[in-house]
């Protein structure tokens, strides 16, 4: 097996080439044979408290889809992982990036993502190649990461360095020419085992089962590699660096046509957008980590991160004015090609005390966080074309008579938050914290301060009672006039969206804590949302803050063995949301939030070699627009995956896995959608694919 030395020569050939060069070598150390365990069930949740607290001791819930999941699956999308969970929600898909609703609230891309507890500027195809597992963090999160939806947060945990040696050489082939090559490397690089590093590298393509106007499919090249080192400097303080990039570059399909009444305006396999649009997205995270023990009380951590995206977006923008409910017609494509640069600089300290005072326990937080945004924008359009629907477009030509659109923006904002964790007595806890905010853009600041409390009862050493009540804030910014629009209060400063939330909740560790379950209810409403109201008599609007939302649901989750071959993961949400106060919406329901979902992955070991997996994905009926004028029926979804496990010898495992999505063959509209007042139609839904499969070879050292 690979020596230490021999390792660092792996590492460094795999970071040098894409190409995938399986090679044994034989020596006296051995590789640690990755083991069979099944379960799904996460015991700690750092993200949700900021500090290492118990499932048990947290009053909210958290999510935890793991690696094993991920794994089975064959996940290549965010939004692969995140159907394991009732509470998410996903929206549309244009601009080659995915959408999320949580709780009902969209999560939004500059907010609304963390990755390692960073907040992640999240505007494309996330990298899951390198996530060991995805953590779903539902309610307002005001207090530990400022500016956040009230839904809650979606939390990307990256995959760390392992002391023991272990290789994972990956190769999925499936529908559609979809193809993936994985290489996972890690271990230690010295005889010390203080400098450890690991690997990643995934080379992708894939076509799709739609095709353009000239026949063509589009067409889509991946490349994700990512570095991450941990060095032990003493005892006490361990460094970590990392760096990651994603080149994504891929046709563009925005999603179907369909009349408000819920009927397909021409082929389902048909693509709207030109053949010649298509977006590159290249991102750049590098950063590092720091975590020290300061005393037998104190402990530090602190982090850097700079993220580097560049998109370059070429896409035509059909217009379906013309177009018949048949699919006959003219669509109008106009369209521009656009270059944006988004850099996000993220930074955190947190101190930490595990302490005793005035007879109680305390985990107290003090922290300060900071991150800086910035934004700059090139764009020329393209003149336009009406060309029968179905035809091939024109290669476009840049509109002579239109000036480029040029425009920068930034914004800088701190926080700055304490946290105490107490510990009365065997049944009693109590969560009590308070955030400060400032954001600053232009000149003008934005200050916020958001509480947090929780209590937890401990009715026995497996289970947990909770009441929590926590706030979000998203802040509104300036009223500012433009050519289209002129406000009668322009130049106003808004106050913050706030979020509020109450819930109540239980968790238990059942069947000697091979078991999780846990369920809450919650009412969740959010204030001051903007709305601009029309002076009919003078065509100005005025921009008011009295929209709101207001969401109440219950939701159930398990995850865990069931029986010693059986186990699962589940959940299930039930949720009444209603915009309550609205210029024009109000009544209505947001988009693509269903009022009951449900979601179940199973692993049954039928041999010590053969295991077998079941899903269950349940929607229910949706809107896709804000006027509620489009409605999407409920489905169930039912996905299998088989694995066969070779054990060669004691250090080598080879697994052969086939997963099928969508077994029945369901048709099912997924996520996306909207409507115009320039035509009768829903445009930029997305179809749910038919049945598909992925076939893989995996190779565990």
């Amino acid at each position: 097996m690979f020596t230490k030395s021999q390792l660092a020569l792996v590492i460094g050939a795999v970071l040098a080439t894409p190409a995938v060069v399986a090679e044994t070598v034989k020596t006296d150390e051995h590789m640690v044979v990755e083991g069979r365990d099944y379960g799904y069930k996460a015991d700690t949740n750092a993200t949700a408290m900021r500090m290492e607290a118990t499932q048990l001791e947290t009053p909210g819930q958290i999510a935890v889809i793991d690696e094993q999941i991920i794994d089975e699956q064959r996940a290549s999308t965010l939004g692969d992982v995140l159907k394991n969970d009732a509470s998410v929600s996903a929206g549309g898909t244009s601009r080659n990036r995915e959408r999320f609703s949580l709780r009902g609230f969209e999560v939004q891309s500059s907010s609304g993502f963390l990755r390692d507890g960073h907040q992640h500027w999240s505007h494309y195809r996330q990298p899951v190649e390198l996530l060991e597992r995805v953590e779903v963090v539902k309610g307002p999160s005001g207090l530990l990461y400022g500016v956040s939806a009230p839904g809650g947060l979606i939390n990307m945990v990256t995959k760390k360095p392992t002391y023991e040696t272990q290789v994972n050489v990956s190769q999925d082939v499936g529908s559609n020419d979809h193809s993936r090559t994985m290489v996972d490397v890690s271990g230690a690089l010295n005889d010390d085992e203080t400098l450890r590093a690991r690997t990643i590298i995934s080379k992708e393509s894939y076509s799709s089962w739609r095709s353009y106007g000239d026949g063509s499919k589009p067409q889509t090249e991946r490349l994700v590699a990512g570095l991450f080192v941990d060095y032990d400097v003493n005892d006490n303080v361990t460094l970590s660096v990392h760096y990651d990039k994603t080149n994504d570059q891929g046709s563009v399909d925005s999603g179907a046509l369909y009349t408000l009444d819920g009927q397909l305006v021409g082929n389902k396999e048909h693509i709207w957008d030109a053949q010649w649009s298509e977006i590159e997205n290249d991102v750049e995270n590098v950063g590092f980590n720091v975590n020290a023990n300061l005393s037998d009380v104190w402990s530090l951590n602190t982090g850097f991160n700079y993220q580097d995206f560049e998109r370059n977006d070429i896409e035509s923008f059909p217009g379906f004015a013309n177009v018949n409910p048949d699919g006959t017609g003219e669509v109008s494509h106009g369209g521009s090609n656009r270059n944006d640069k988004w850099r996000f600089r993220t930074a955190y300290l947190d101190l930490v005390a595990d302490t005793e005072l005035a007879g109680l326990e305390h985990k107290f937080l003090i922290g300060t966080n900071w991150l800086g945004y910035s934004y700059d924008r090139f764009e020329r359009s393209f003149t336009g074309q009406d060309v029968a629907a179905g035809n091939t477009v024109g290669v476009p030509e840049f509109d002579s008579s239109k000036d480029p659109r040029v425009s920068s923006s930034s914004y800088d904002t701190w926080g700055f938050y304490a946290q105490d964790l107490m510990t009365i007595n065997e049944q009693w806890q109590l969560l009590a914290g308070l955030r400060f905010d400032r954001k600053v853009q232009d000149g003008v600041a934005e200050e916020n301060v958001a509480p947090k409390l929780g209590v937890i009862f401990h009715p026995a050493d497996n289970g947990s009672i909770y009441a929590s009540y926590s706030e979000s804030f998203e802040p509104q910014g300036q009223v500012a006039s433009s050519s289209k629009r002129t406000y009668t209060n322009d130049g106003q400063l808004l106050d913050a969206a706030i979020g509020k939330a109450y819930e109540v909740g239980t968790k238990w560790e059942l069947l000697d804590n091979r078991l999780f379950v846990s369920g809450a209810v919650f009412d969740i409403s959010q204030e001051n949302i903007e709305l601009d109201v029309e002076d009919v008599a003078t065509g100005n609007y005025t921009t008011t803050q009295g929209g709101k939302q207001q969401h109440r649901g219950a939701e159930l989750a398990a995850q865990g063995y069931v029986t010693d071959k059986l186990s699962l993961s589940g959940s299930a949400m039930y949720l009444d949301a209603e915009i309550t106060n609205h210029e024009t919406y109000a009544g209505n329901r947001p988009v693509d939030v269903p009022e009951f979902a449900a979601s179940v992955w199973s692993t049954y070991a039928a041999t010590n070699e053969v295991d077998v997996n079941l899903g269950v994905i349940y929607e229910g009926s949706r809107y896709g627009d804000q006027a509620n004028t489009f409605k999407k029926d409920a489905y169930t979804r039912v996905d299998m995956g088989l694995a066969y496990t070779y054990k060669y010898d004691a250090d080598l495992d080879m697994v052969a896995r086939l997963t099928v999505e969508n077994l029945f063959d369901t048709d099912y509209l997924a996520g996306g959608g909207s409507t115009s007042s320039k035509h009768a139609y829903a445009e930029d839904v997305v179809v749910g694919e038919g049945r598909n499969y992925m076939a893989t070879l995996q190779i565990k050292y």
